[in-house]
């Protein structure tokens, strides 16, 4: 039996620094994680956060080693991404450098945990300052910088190497569609089966048609044309949770938990899409992250074709359907002092309305 992560102790966490890190830590607060545990870390007068998960089916040592690697190519290109402190005794299997054949110095460390089964997946690095940009006084100028951040995350990663295997999640830009249409269909059974309270069925029915319909949209209108796209990596979700502001400026990218090797289009796609939350005008939100991103991206590797902006619109309204549905259904199940619970509750109460104003 696995021994949940969020119990281990200071002592633990502080042996496992400086034993796989080399860092000698004072252990801080337990930070917010929807997979992962996030612990505050203090070590030679700076900040850091430690991050210990363990290895699913479809996500190994070697994918979480990659995704480590996506963080560092956007540091090293000058973005506002925390550093990493290397593993001293890593033993991730994959940890190699594909041009180069050559073991290279890993961010991941394979820890044993005391009074476990399993060994977790650790890694340490830089705590960046600001606020999420989700619920945070934001300058009239936001949209411009998350499309221009996107831009420069999209140019920063355009020669980084695929990941170690095929990555699919419900948060995958391909199959927006095909899930929020299977997130509806549980949202129905769960409706059915008298889990939905009664002053919510009634206008969550409503939203789900809209739901629908625009997820229908997506898998006949650009599905279709995604075989034809530029694909590379890209981080997959900048998203308001994901990126952080302080001084009237973006000053953090973190969770590349979902990078993976997608139309490159959907780099712009997602982050336009959570610029509409939160304003009175969604739609302008849009398309001046749109634009922003445009004038960014012109004459580098990001600079979008005609036919991927065509495709901008529909593809960030049906990826807020994604977060409104997935969240929903994630809230209706969870226990009442699940963090999950209380978290879906914000996202619904903010991304419903702007479906309705945009797909109504």
């Amino acid at each position: 039996m696995k021994r949940p992560l969020h119990t281990l102790t200071a002592a633990e966490l502080t042996e496992i620094c400086r034993t796989h890190f080399g860092l000698d830590a004072e252990v801080g607060d337990f930070l917010p994680g929807e997979i992962a545990i996030n612990v505050r870390l203090r070590a030679a007068g700076r900040d850091y956060v430690l991050k210990a998960e363990y290895p699913t089916r479809t996500m190994g040592p070697g994918h979480i080693d990659w995704i480590t690697r996506v963080q560092e190519t956007a540091a090293r290109a000058g973005l506002p991404v925390a550093g990493q402190v290397p593993a001293r005794d890593s033993t991730v299997p994959e940890a190699v450098v594909a041009d180069a054949g050559e073991r290279h110095r890993s961010f991941v460390a394979a820890v044993d945990v005391p009074a476990g089964t399993q060994p977790a997946l650790v890694r340490i690095q830089e705590y960046l300052p600001g606020r999420v940009a989700a619920g945070a006084h934001l300058p009239e100028d936001y949209p411009a910088q998350v499309g221009r951040t996107a831009a420069a995350l999209v140019n920063a990663l355009a020669e980084m190497g695929g990941e170690p295997g095929p990555m699919q999640h419900p948060w995958s830009f391909e199959t927006t569609g095909a899930n929020v249409l299977f997130a509806c269909q549980r949202i129905g059974s769960l409706e059915a089966a008298g889990q939905v309270p009664a002053e919510v069925s009634g206008k969550l029915s409503g939203d789900l048609a809209l739901a629908r319909a625009a997820a229908q949209r997506f898998e006949t209108e650009i599905v279709p044309q995604l075989a034809g796209l530029e694909e590379q990596v890209v981080h997959q979700d900048l998203n308001d949770f994901n990126l952080l502001v302080a001084d009237e400026q973006i000053t953090g990218i973190i969770d590349f938990g979902d990078a993976r090797t997608a139309p490159r289009v959907a780099e712009l796609a997602i982050a336009a899409a959570y610029t509409m939350l939160g304003t009175e005008r969604p739609l302008a939100a849009l398309r001046e992250t749109v634009a922003a991103y445009q004038d960014a991206a012109a004459g580098t590797p990001a600079e979008l074709s005609d036919t991927e902006l065509g495709l901008i619109e529909h593809a960030a309204f049906t990826r807020l359907c994604l977060n409104a549905c997935i969240w929903t259904s994630r809230t209706l199940t969870a226990r009442p002092d699940d963090h999950r619970a209380a978290y879906g509750r914000e996202r619904m109460k903010r991304t419903w309305p702007v479906l309705r104003e945009v797909l109504s």
